[in-house]
């Protein structure tokens, strides 16, 4: 009797040994109305002809960058963001970082985001909630296969 007694406990203590070892990652999960795709409306300086700029932050703490910049085609940026209160800070995925990051506010039903550098002098951006376009994903080059190096717009 001892015996099954010490297997059940034996049992047991590995089933909850188990159970306590779950298959999360330690992803975060951006709660935060932020989450969706933006186009940019508004910039504080002035743009260049033909100038498009819209952006995909996600729940899992990436964001997207598509930008039309001193080009014909759109350049795709990627790369990690985090959220700290009102501040936005992210960087690429080639390690560089946007800076001292955004103090940032949503708008208009949180249709509207609205992001200030945290330098001086303060650059202001505005982005609209959209849905970004098929050809706008499609139609991009990826920063290795663009031959200019272009401002990222983060």
């Amino acid at each position: 009797m001892k015996k099954h007694l010490y297997h059940l406990l034996v049992f047991s203590l590995l089933g909850i040994f188990a159970a306590s070892c779950s298959d999360d990652d330690d992803a975060p999960n951006i709660q935060s109305e932020i989450v969706g795709e933006w186009r940019l409306t508004s910039w504080s300086e002035s743009a260049p002809e033909g100038f498009e700029v819209y952006v995909e932050f996600t729940s899992a703490a990436t964001f997207g960058l598509y930008q039309k910049v001193e080009t014909s085609n759109y350049t795709k940026y990627t790369g990690r963001y985090s959220i700290d209160g009102s501040r936005l800070t992210g960087v690429y995925d080639d390690g560089e970082s946007w800076g001292n990051g955004y103090d940032f506010e949503l708008t208009n039903g949180g249709n509207t985001l609205t992001m200030t550098t945290r330098t001086e002098p303060a650059e202001t951006s505005v982005y609209s909630r959209t849905i970004i376009p098929d050809d706008v994903r499609n139609a991009r080059t990826s920063r290795a296969e663009s031959s200019l190096e272009m401002r990222r717009m983060l």
